[in-house]
């Protein structure tokens, strides 16, 4: 607090002359508000005030018809207090800083401002006339001031790490947001003039044609014509029972539209983020056609969601980068600092008190006891320098033979739990308490069930044994110093507890705690030297804990605003006649779920549209609620999530960083060696008669060497024949096989290659795969035989001029050779055995020629950068599924120990087990539109369980990947003991379990296989950097060799006609007058809707008509001034 305290004092000091032009700064009134401002209490006097508003806001359940419940009637009353304090707050922070007009004042802080604008929103309602007060509700602006704690986040480093790189890229961020909102606005005019009103059409009923024929759960869209003259893959209704009517609002209430340029822009927006866009894709085939519809819909994925979206990882990423390296910077100088501080005064006292001693032991006057105390206490503290006695020390400071003994005991513990033995024996124990959790399944055997149960305590047992005995030996203070026997101690403690709920307590569950203690297994890493890259990506991770327990503090924070947000916009409004969705914000808990599960984006449209739906619908104004999600969207998922992303390219950077260096000291070290080596034979030469023991060794390296190859590295360069004969028969000196060389090294051979490749292809997919016999595939099949042949030429001609596989540079030994010598073969083969099931088979195997055209990309080296970094990628993923796999596995374990025999079910929902379960019962249509069915009850599993460690594990990895899981989530939360059915939202804590698995997986595991590629794609560009410059000076180089002038046109006459037109055309306020068209054409197009009258769409077409003559009329004149070629060099003129 040191730090802060100091500022704080600073800022006094320049408060400005007078505040409120009424108290100077020496007044009593202004000091002392001073004080009480700048004082730590009154600091987090407000903070936890803030807190206790916000656990007030959210204790407010949400009713229909705004509705009340009496908790939420008593946390009214509190409302004046808060306000009281707040308000209070505010006053005496103005009356210590001022209000506005100098520097520092009270509205020249962001936070300040949020504040006065939270508290003066709070008297509005009491100052607007009778009747107006309910129907605007600010309490919400309070949920903001939450925000407020971050302001202490100067004394954690992580977390200003986190904070600061976010602050450092909302300038690029919305630079992105802007190029993304042109984007969707481009996209968005595109489909209105597209698909205006094609999917307000769908099949009404002939009998009733008020009447939907559904499809599925609801309506879809038709192309209202004759099914002969439909468009192909358009959907036309049955004309015997229905007809094609456009007076359907649309898909999703109609909020699914391309009528008007907002719904446009939301469904846009809505394909960008990947959620739901395939139905769109197809309810625009089914209108329209799917000839040409493919057009709009990829490249609004690859540029929206591909693109422009992950231009938000890369900023991000490159920001925590460089915050985090200056925040370890400046905090390592700091503590360098203050450590040479403290030891200077220290050996200064220290010199001091050395010198006064050797003083008084100079003296004569002082006594052979005082001598000795003196000695002692310097021996004592030499030994307090270290941070452990020796054995030696430890024995002599026994006071009996007792005690003596004791400490002979525990030096022989303390080197029995050092051993290698020990430590193995403890991870096997580890693995085999992990194969007895991981074994437990739903209607097991009663012997295994008698077996886990005792194994539970014997491990148990094992696991107090060790921690008590490392304990002992090691004493409290070393054996708390290590994190992983911190973990373990946590682990075991929880464990117990858990054993004694689950055996005291009736019918209560277990926690899973027991499968936590398969992390120890992590401790093999810890110490393994035989698996460095592992070693260090499990302390590189650990190590960015600091940095997500941060970021995962702004998300609790951002989560819960806008939970608070969404309670206040919707609460009370999901309560539909039919039902009340799952997603909801009735509740704290109900909204903190609803905002987690739209930053997963699952579902989250579906969430949406309810949302409008409940506050008046399309056509009555519900559609700007629409904001909401798309903001929540942007900044949770988007920004906030992503920086997971960053976290993860530090770790796995620093855990490059750490192999890299443990690489150096390898080499240094067999370079050490290998110098030690070579003096010791030169020693030996110099020993040995006339240097023969040293011919000896240079004839020994000498022998067995192979003929060099040639050097390869210029790409331009044709490849010279190999200095090795082929197949045993053609020697390098061959004439026949110079001129075969000749030929296959022509560029015009591979180029003939590709060709024959990409015709063969096309061929392969011209194939009718359902009519085997249909006269195109009979053609098909003689292209098939030349295309077999020209390819077994070419592999016949490279093995007669490289040879087969004997020598290097041969045929076999290039992997690509490998695979095109594999396809050929098949193929022939395939001919061999046609017209039988097994050449059905053989014949995809020709699919594989179309690899061949990655030979090409040693030919361009952006395309081989991109390549190798695929495959080193692949290479290096093998570390990161380790650790990936045994984290899924403790999840699964957990899940099976939560979850077991919980996920079953009763077709019949008021049945609550599988005796109950039997019989029929009625099953009335929606609404009651249908006379009752009856159905038999059956008693079944959800399809998505975990009875078992492998079905628990396919579970989580669907979850993993955000599809589905709420309906999970669900089940898990409805789950109630083993063997009985369901019951809404009875557990609801374990709605914890999958969000520490989001946490753990989605949102970190799944970025580090992300972060891999981006760090290995760094890293293989930084390797093509020589030794004598670095990335930035070639960066420079590059700059300097692809530079051009600017080419600027003047004409040579400088009078005349086309001379003015050119001044022009060039100047300044004619560039702004077309960019300024360009701006109002934009906004015209946007002016299009759906169902507008005919005189507006006249108007829009005439000022259209006039546009376009101003833009013809302005590349007429671009034209005549620098013509046609010099028009067209620059790409936004072509």
């Amino acid at each position: 607090m040191g730090p802060v305290q100091k500022k704080k004092t600073d800022n006094v000091a320049d408060q400005g002359p007078t505040s409120l032009f009424l108290f100077t700064p020496s007044s009593p009134v202004r000091r002392l508000t001073n004080w009480f401002v700048n004082s730590p209490v009154f600091e987090w006097t407000i903070i936890i005030t803030i807190i206790a508003n916000c656990v007030v806001m959210s204790l407010d359940d949400k009713l229909p018809v705004h509705d009340k419940t009496v908790l939420s009637l008593q946390m009214e009353d509190l409302e004046p207090i808060f306000m009281i304090i707040f308000t209070i707050e505010m006053c005496t922070k103005i009356l210590a800083l001022g209000f506005i007009l100098h520097k520092n004042s009270y509205m020249r802080n962001l936070w300040n401002i949020m504040d006065f604008i939270v508290v003066v929103s709070g008297f509005l309602p009491l100052i607007l006339p009778a009747g107006l007060e309910g129907s605007i509700n600010l309490n919400t602006l309070r949920t903001f001031r939450v925000l407020r704690p971050l302001k202490l986040v100067s004394g954690v480093p992580s977390l200003q790490v986190v904070m600061s790189s976010i602050g450092k890229a909302i300038g690029p961020l919305v630079n992105i947001a802007l190029l993304l909102l042109f984007a969707v606005i481009i996209f968005a005019i595109v489909g209105l003039e597209f698909y205006a009103g094609a999917l307000n059409t769908t099949c009404y009923s002939l009998d009733d044609l008020n009447t939907i024929v559904t499809e599925g759960e609801g309506g879809a869209p038709c192309f209202p014509g004759q099914e002969k003259k439909a468009p192909m893959g358009s959907y036309t209704c049955n004309i015997q029972k229905s007809v094609c009517l456009e007076k359907w609002e649309g898909p999703n209430s109609g909020i699914t539209s391309f009528d008007n340029i907002g719904l446009a822009m939301l469904t846009v927006f809505q394909c960008v983020s990947m959620e739901g866009w395939t139905p769109i894709l197809y309810w625009t085939n089914d209108a329209i056609g799917s000839a040409y519809n493919w057009i709009f819909f990829i490249p609004l994925i690859v540029v929206g969601s591909f693109f422009m979206l992950n231009l938000v990882l890369g900023v991000l990423s490159g920001e925590f980068a460089k915050e985090k390296d200056r925040v370890e910077s400046r905090a390592g100088f700091l503590l360098l600092k203050e450590e040479q501080k403290l030891e200077r005064e220290m050996n200064g006292y220290m010199n001091w008190i050395c010198k006064a001693e050797d003083l008084v032991l100079a003296e004569e006057r002082t006594s052979e006891y005082d001598k000795k105390r003196i000695v002692e206490a310097r021996r004592k503290a030499a030994e307090g320098k270290r941070k452990q006695k020796t054995e030696e020390e430890e024995l002599a400071g026994a006071t009996s033979e007792f005690w003596a003994r004791i400490r002979r005991a525990r030096i022989c513990i303390r080197r029995m739990c050092k051993q290698q033995w020990w430590f193995w024996l403890v991870i096997i124990l580890v693995f085999l308490n992990t194969c007895t959790v991981a074994v437990e399944h739903y209607n097991q055997p009663q012997w295994l069930t008698i077996f886990l149960y005792y194994a539970e305590f014997l491990f148990l047992g094992a696991f107090v044994f060790e921690m008590c005995i490392r304990l002992y030996a090691l004493g409290p203070f070393i054996y708390f110093s290590s994190a992983f026997n911190r973990f373990d101690c946590v682990v075991i403690t929880g464990s117990i507890f858990e054993v004694l709920w689950v055996n005291l307590q009736p019918r209560a569950g277990s926690f899973g705690l027991s499968g936590l203690r398969a992390l120890r297994l992590l401790r093999v890493f810890k110490v393994t030297k035989y698996w460095s890259p592992l070693r260090n990506l499990v302390i590189a991770l650990m190590n960015a804990l600091s940095s997500i327990m941060s970021l995962l503090f702004l998300l609790f924070l951002f989560i819960f605003i806008f939970a608070l947000l969404g309670m206040q916009l919707f609460g009370g409004s999901f309560n539909f006649p039919d039902e009340t969705p799952t997603s909801n914000f009735n509740t704290i808990i109900n909204a903190l779920l609803t905002v987690f599960q739209v930053l997963t984006e699952e579902d989250w449209n579906n969430v949406m549209y309810t949302a409008i739906v409940s506050q008046g619908g399309r056509h009555n104004g519900g559609i700007i609620y629409s904001i909401y999600f798309v903001m929540l969207t942007l900044l949770g998922n988007y920004c906030l999530l992503n920086v997971f992303l960053a976290i993860a390219c530090d770790s796995l950077d620093q855990a490059a960083e750490l192999t890299a260096a443990e690489e150096a000291e390898k080499e240094r070290q067999e370079e050490e060696q290998e110098r030690q080596r070579l003096r010791e034979q030169q020693e030996l030469k110099a020993i040995g008669a006339d240097g023969q023991l040293g011919d000896e060794l240079r004839g020994d390296e000498e022998e067995g060497g192979e003929p060099p190859l040639p050097d390869m590295d210029d790409e331009d360069q044709v490849r010279p024949i190999l200095p090795y004969s082929s197949l045993f028969i053609l020697t390098s000196t061959n004439p026949f096989r110079v001129g075969l060389h000749w030929f296959v090294t022509k560029p015009f051979f591979d180029g003939f290659i590709m060709i024959v490749i990409l015709l063969s292809s096309a061929s392969l997919a011209a194939e009718d795969p359902v009519e085997e016999h249909h006269p195109r595939n009979l053609l098909l099949q003689y292209f098939d035989y030349v295309f077999t042949a020209i390819f077994a030429i070419e592999c016949l001609l490279k093995i007669l001029d490289l040879g087969a596989c004997a020598h290097p540079g041969s045929y076999l030994r290039d992997i690509w050779n490998v695979l095109d010598s594999l396809v050929v073969s098949c193929a022939l083969i395939s001919f061999y055995f046609q017209g039988t099931p097994m050449g059905q088979k053989l014949k995809s195997v020709k699919l594989l020629r179309v690899l061949r055209p990655l030979k090409m990309v040693n030919r361009v080296p952006a395309l081989k950068a991109v390549f190798d970094c695929v495959v080193t990628s692949l290479k290096n993923v093998f570390n990161i599924l380790i650790v990936y796999m045994l984290f899924l596995l403790i999840f699964a374990m957990v899940g099976v120990q939560l979850f077991n025999g919980k996920f079953f079910y009763c077709s019949d929902a008021s049945k609550g087990n599988a005796e109950e379960c039997q019989g029929e019962y009625f099953v009335f249509g929606e609404h009651g539109e249908t006379s009752p069915t009856v159905e038999r009850r059956v008693w079944d599993i959800k399809a998505f369980n975990y009875d078992n460690c492998g079905a628990a594990i396919i579970t989580l990895f669907a979850v993993q990947t955000s599809e589905g899981w709420v309906d999970v989530l669900q089940n898990s939360m409805s789950s109630t003991f083993e063997d009985e059915g369901p019951f809404p939202w009875f557990s609801t804590e374990m709605a914890i379990f999958y969000i520490v698995y989001f946490v753990v997986f989605p949102f970190f595991f799944v970025n580090i296989f992300v972060a891999l590629v981006i760090v290995t794609f760094n890293e293989l560009g930084e390797a093509e950097l020589t030794d004598d410059i670095d990335k930035n000076q070639k960066s420079c180089i590059d700059f300097v060799i692809m530079a051009k002038p600017m080419e600027v046109y003047i004409p040579e006459e400088t009078s005349g006609c086309l001379y003015q037109i050119w001044r022009l055309v060039t100047s300044p306020p004619f560039e702004n007058f077309i960019m300024l068209l360009i701006v109002l054409n934009t906004v015209l197009l946007m002016m299009k809707y759906h169902g507008a009258p005919l005189h507006y769409t006249d108007i829009l077409s005439d000022c259209n008509l006039v546009f376009t003559t101003l833009f013809t009329v302005e590349c007429v004149m671009k034209l005549s001034s620098f013509g046609y070629k010099l028009r067209q060099q620059e790409s936004w003129n072509g």
